[in-house]
C-alpha cells in the first residue's frame, strides 16, 4: 500500500530514524529530507520535533494496541496445555514479524534510560501489558483447574522474563530467529510441564 500523506509519511519516517539514531541524535531536517521535503514544512503538520514524538507514540500505539486487542480476545479462549502454546507463539509471531512494534522497542531501547517518555513507554509494552495478559490467562487457567493454585502476576512474570529476552535477541541479531523460537517453544514446553496440572 503506497503512503501519500504527508504527515503520516513523516510519522513514518521519523520512526525509521528514531529507531537508528535516537530521537536525541535526529534532526527535524533529516526527518524532512527523509520524506522529500523542506525543514520548515514539517511545521505545517506537527507544532515541532516532540509534537511529531507524541503522534509516533500515538501511531505505534494504534497498530500495537490492534495486535493486542487480537491478542486479549485470543487470550480468553486458552484453556488447555496445547491452546496456552498455540497462543503464545501467535503472538511472539505478531510481535517479532510487525515492522513498527520492531522499530518502536528498538528506539525504546535506545532512549529509555535517558528520556521519561521513552522510560514509561518501555515499562508499559514490556512489562506491564504483557504481564497483565498472563496473569489473566493463568488465574482463568486455575480457576479451570488446568493450572496449579499461585500467584497469578508472579507465574506472569517468570514466563514473560525468557520471552522478553528471546525478543530482544531476535531484536539485536535477526538471523538468530529460529534459534530464539526454538528456546522459547521449550520453555513454554517446561514451564507447562512445572505449572499445569491437566489439559
Amino acid at each position: 500500500m503506497r503512503i501519500t500523506n504527508t504527515k503520516e509519511r513523516l510519522i513514518l519516517a521519523a520512526i525509521e530514524l528514531f529507531s537508528t539514531k535516537g530521537y536525541e541524535g535526529t534532526s527535524v531536517e533529516e526527518i524532512a529530507k527523509a520524506v522529500g521535503i523542506k525543514a520548515p514544512s514539517i511545521y505545517d503538520h506537527f507544532k515541532g520535533k516532540e509534537d511529531l514524538l507524541y503522534a509516533v507514540r500515538d501511531y505505534a500505539d494504534i497498530a500495537y494496541d490492534k495486535g493486542m486487542q487480537f491478542s486479549r480476545a485470543q487470550s480468553e479462549t486458552v484453556c488447555s496445555k496445547a491452546g496456552f502454546k498455540e497462543y503464545t507463539m501467535q503472538l511472539i509471531e505478531f510481535t517479532l514479524n510487525n515492522d513498527i512494534a520492531r522499530k518502536m522497542r528498538r528506539m525504546m531501547t535506545i532512549e529509555q534510560f535517558r528520556n521519561e517518555f521513552f522510560t514509561e513507554m518501555a515499562t508499559k509494552r514490556n512489562v506491564t501489558v504483557l504481564k497483565d495478559i498472563y496473569a489473566n490467562v493463568f488465574t482463568r487457567l486455575m480457576d479451570l483447574e488446568i493450572m496449579q493454585r499461585g500467584n497469578p502476576d508472579i507465574y506472569a512474570l517468570q514466563f514473560i522474563s525468557p520471552v522478553t529476552l528471546m525478543i530482544q535477541l531476535c531484536d539485536r541479531e535477526p538471523n538468530r530467529k529460529d534459534e530464539a523460537l526454538e528456546i522459547v517453544s521449550e520453555h513454554i514446553d517446561v514451564f507447562i510441564q512445572k505449572y499445569f496440572t491437566k489439559g
